[in-house]
């Protein structure tokens, strides 16, 4: 009776933890992505919105180009703008835009 209540026990740690790490993990892509960047690249990052299309916008989910984008290189693009892109330095935190470069940009590359 002592073993199958450990292991009962253990079970459902088990499984309260595993609940915990799935609701911890943050969305994706983020409010602020939706917020500030999903108009032109969309929340599936492929930039087939509307604007999107009207500006070229990049297509965050093509392996190639993001094995050729640095992620200093992206940083500043956010910060100063690019092309039709807007800068969002103003708006943004330099926090905010490593992030979202980091998880949000970087999020969408095809997994391996």
């Amino acid at each position: 009776m002592t073993k199958t209540r450990v292991l009962t026990g253990l079970v459902m740690a088990a499984l309260v933890g595993f609940g915990v790490a799935l609701f911890a993990q943050e969305s994706h892509p983020s409010e602020t992505f939706k917020q500030y960047c999903a108009k032109c690249h969309g929340e599936d990052g492929k930039g087939q919105t509307a604007k999107g299309k009207q500006l070229k916008a990049r297509d965050f989910t093509d392996a190639e180009w993001q094995a050729d984008q640095k992620d200093s290189e992206l940083i500043e693009h956010v910060t100063e703008g690019k092309d039709d892109m807007p800068p969002f330095g103003k708006k943004l935190s330099q926090e905010q835009i490593a992030s979202l470069v980091k998880n949000d940009v970087r999020g969408f590359a095809p997994k391996k």
